[in-house]
C-alpha cells in the first residue's frame, strides 16, 4: 500500500522517518489488511483496516514495537471500516478522521510526588478529563512546545530543571516522577583530587 518515497519523510523528535517503516510493520499483524501513518502533533497516527474483531490499540503498538525503534511507533491508533480515497484511487489523508487520545487504564497517584506530576500535566494540557500516572503525555495533545511549558512548571513547583527530552524520554506521570526522584536521590559526583605541582627534585622514570 506504501510506496516508499524519500519526499514522504518527515522529522518526528529529532529523527527523521517515513511513515512507510511504520506502515509495512503494521501490515505484518494478521488482522490488519490496510494500513496508512500521518502525523499529529509532532507524533505518528495509524489508520487501520482489520479484519475480525478485538483488535485494541494497545496491542497494534506493542507489535509495531517489537519490530521498529521507539520514535516509530504511532502514538495514536484509529480503526476504521474503510480507508478514504480520492477520485484517482489513492488515500484521502484529508479525509481521515483526528485520531482519539489513547487511555492506558492506569493507576491513581501513589506518591505525592506522583500526585504533583499528574497535576501538572494536567495544567499544562488545559484538561479536566481523568488522567492516570500511566497516561502519555504526548497522546492527550502535548507537542514539544507544551513539553517545554510543562518542564517550567515542574521547575516551578519543584525546583527541578528538566529538559523538553526528558519529558520524550519519561512521558507519563510515573515514568517523569520516577525520573525526577532519581535526580535528587543521585549521589554528588566525586570532585577529582587537586592537582599538585611537581617537585622540582621529582624524577619521570623512564
Amino acid at each position: 500500500m506504501y510506496e516508499g518515497r524519500a519526499d514522504d519523510q518527515i522529522k518526528i523528535r529529532g529523527f527523521r522517518v517515513e511513515p512507510g517503516e511504520t506502515e509495512a510493520a503494521l501490515l505484518t499483524h494478521p488482522q490488519v489488511t490496510q494500513a496508512v501513518v500521518t502525523v499529529h502533533q509532532e507524533r505518528l497516527a495509524a489508520y487501520l483496516v482489520v479484519e475480525g474483531e478485538g483488535l485494541a490499540p494497545e496491542d497494534v503498538r506493542r507489535h509495531v514495537a517489537d519490530r521498529l525503534p521507539e520514535h516509530l511507533v504511532p502514538s495514536h491508533v484509529t480503526v476504521l471500516d474503510r480507508l478514504p480515497l480520492t477520485p484517482n484511487g489513492k488515500i484521502d489523508k484529508r479525509a481521515l478522521p483526528a485520531p482519539a487520545a489513547l487511555s492506558s487504564g492506569g493507576r491513581a497517584p501513589r506518591t505525592p510526588l506522583e500526585e504533583t506530576v499528574l497535576g501538572l500535566f494536567a495544567r499544562t494540557l488545559d484538561t479536566t478529563a481523568p488522567l492516570t500516572i500511566d497516561d502519555d503525555f504526548f497522546h492527550h495533545g502535548g507537542h514539544s512546545l507544551l513539553g517545554a511549558r510543562l518542564t517550567n512548571h515542574i521547575a516551578g513547583a519543584l525546583d527541578v530543571r528538566l529538559t523538553v527530552r526528558d519529558v520524550f524520554q519519561h512521558p507519563t506521570a510515573a515514568r517523569l516522577a520516577a525520573h525526577i526522584d532519581s535526580l535528587r536521590t543521585a549521589p554528588a559526583r566525586k570532585a577529582r583530587p587537586a592537582l599538585r605541582r611537581r617537585n622540582d627534585t621529582e624524577r619521570i622514570s623512564s
